[in-house]
């Protein structure tokens, strides 16, 4: 005869109640902060509202951004067709489509394609610049990819670490050669 005792109850089985379930091996959520020391919100609010700039600051990675449209203005509903690389050898295929455009404060875009994502870009302006948080919540589909998820998961999130340093250091860049342009 087994007896059974109280139900023992602590922090631990608190937090395995609590806890949700692991994301699937193909979603990825990255949290990042960029510094972008001597801008202006609305010198870096112009440059990511303008999503056919960003082979021109994020290059090496982002390939090829062509506008569909003739809107020259940045406005929700605004869509692009993306070629995009990271370090591993494959490229992505993607539509990119403003969702939310908010002047001098946040930018964000969804994504269909290789992969279904949320990109979003918070400013705020700091003692020596402008901060970029971003959220980039990001679902695998490419079918080999999706596949591989499970097994190369670690690899695929190392990728996408390779390509932000790049993203951040490329809009320094952009932004501090467009500010001598215009001072010339």
């Amino acid at each position: 005869m087994v007896k059974s005792g109280p139900l023992r109850h602590d922090r631990l089985t608190d937090a395995l109640c609590r806890s949700e379930p692991p994301m699937p091996s193909n979603v990825f959520r990255f949290d990042e902060r960029w510094e972008i020391p001597g801008a202006t919100i609305a010198e870096v609010y112009d440059v990511l509202a303008h999503g056919e700039l960003l082979p021109q600051w994020w290059k090496g990675v982002y390939l090829d951004a062509v506008k569909l449209g003739d809107n020259p203005a940045p406005r929700v509903g605004d869509r692009l067709r993306v070629r995009a690389r990271g370090f591993l050898p494959y490229e992505l295929n993607f539509i990119v489509e403003a969702t939310a455009l908010d002047p001098d404060r946040r930018v964000q875009v969804r994504t269909a394609g290789d992969f279904d994502g949320l990109w979003t870009a918070t400013l705020s302006q700091t003692e020596d610049g402008v901060g970029v948080d971003v959220v980039w919540q990001v679902t695998v589909l490419r079918p080999i990819l999706r596949r591989l998820s499970p097994l190369l998961r670690p690899i695929f999130a190392w990728n996408h670490r390779w390509t932000t340093p790049r993203g951040e250091a490329g809009l320094r860049e952009f932004l501090a050669e467009r500010r001598m342009r215009k001072g010339a």
